[in-house]
């Protein structure tokens, strides 16, 4: 399974870098940018922390749940031997979406307090982009298309 996986990535680059890589390396394409116009290294390294420490990545999976719930649900018709399953992944990326917003939210506010945000929600938003990384691209070639 994991074999036809990786086959399916390699055989659709375009897809993979329009749908997953674009929204996860983007960000950080455009912090070395504005690091090696600005300052070099350390701006780079300081900006990048940053960004991680404000919880962005939960952006990122926010938006990779919202992809993969639209392509269960979109396959939801088509195939009625796997609409249980299809149910499954879609309450899943409704529940993923709706923790992601109360930690998106929770950031917030501690930002806003000038509070330092707590290593545990910096590691679940980098788990929870990673988990979506991976998820988004199998769901979509694994449903059937209509």
């Amino acid at each position: 399974m994991l074999t036809s996986y990786l086959a399916q990535l390699q055989s659709n680059p375009g897809w993979v870098a329009i749908n997953v890589l674009v929204p996860v390396l983007l960000p950080f394409v455009v912090i070395v940018a504005v690091a090696v116009a600005t300052g070099g290294w350390r701006d780079f390294v300081q900006m990048f922390t940053k960004s991680i420490d404000g919880g962005q990545l939960f952006w990122v999976a926010l938006g990779l749940l919202a992809s993969t719930g639209y392509e269960a649900f979109t396959a939801y018709g088509c195939d009625t031997e796997q609409q249980e399953y299809l149910s499954w992944v879609l309450g899943l990326c409704v529940v993923g979406a709706f923790f992601c917003s109360i930690y998106i939210a929770l950031n917030t506010i501690q930002t806003a307090q000038k509070q330092k945000i707590r290593k545990t929600v910096i590691l679940i938003s980098v788990l929870m982009t990673a988990t979506m990384c991976y998820c988004y691209p199998f769901i979509h070639f694994k449903l059937p298309r209509c």
